[in-house]
């Protein structure tokens, strides 16, 4: 993130905190609703994250802007599951006006991908959302996440093959799941 960009916000520029806004609202909106499967919930989780980004942002040491931003999130979305204990319930969505037979199709990929992301643990659940959901780089991933970037594309690496070999084949946000 441009240091200039945020020397502005704190100086009190709201249109330079928009940018800021727009540019990371949809990829951390994806990554929220995978971790609750609520994609109202996510949004609130996000607007919290980008109150406490602005009123953090002095504090912001520098690296990679978007992985700092991903932190926040994270912890305000542990902080959210510690006091509400799993007790939100996902909403169902709204097909869009698509062929029945395509919602159908999509409907049973997504679930398809939501099983076998429950059969990882929380870590790498967590790095394969965080890849494919909300397009972070392997750096940005290592830097939110506190671990070694190796560690990143060792466990995208194993998870991508085992859903190779379940047969996984779908798109996520216009990507290839698997190659």
């Amino acid at each position: 993130m441009n240091e200039q960009l945020i020397e502005k916000i704190i100086a009190g520029d709201q249109q330079a905190f928009r940018i800021i806004v727009d540019t990371y609202k949809q990829p951390l909106v994806s990554y929220l609703t995978y971790q609750t499967k609520d994609e109202e919930l996510a949004k609130d989780i996000a607007q919290e994250t980008f109150i406490k980004c602005y009123e953090y942002l002095p504090k912001f040491k520098g690296g990679s802007f978007k992985a700092w931003l991903f932190r926040i999130a994270i912890n305000h979305l542990i902080d959210f599951k510690r006091t509400h204990k799993e007790d939100a319930t996902p909403l169902e969505e709204t097909p869009s006006l698509c062929t029945p037979e395509s919602v159908l199709i999509a409907k049973e990929q997504k679930e398809l991908l939501q099983q076998c992301l429950t059969t990882l643990d929380d870590k790498t659940r967590q790095i394969f959302i965080l890849k494919y959901a909300s397009n972070c780089t392997y750096e940005e991933i290592a830097e939110t996440l506190h671990i070694p970037i190796t560690e990143v594309r060792n466990r995208l690496y194993r998870t991508k093959t085992r859903l190779r070999k379940s047969k996984l084949k779908g798109v996520l946000n216009g990507e290839l799941l698997i190659d």
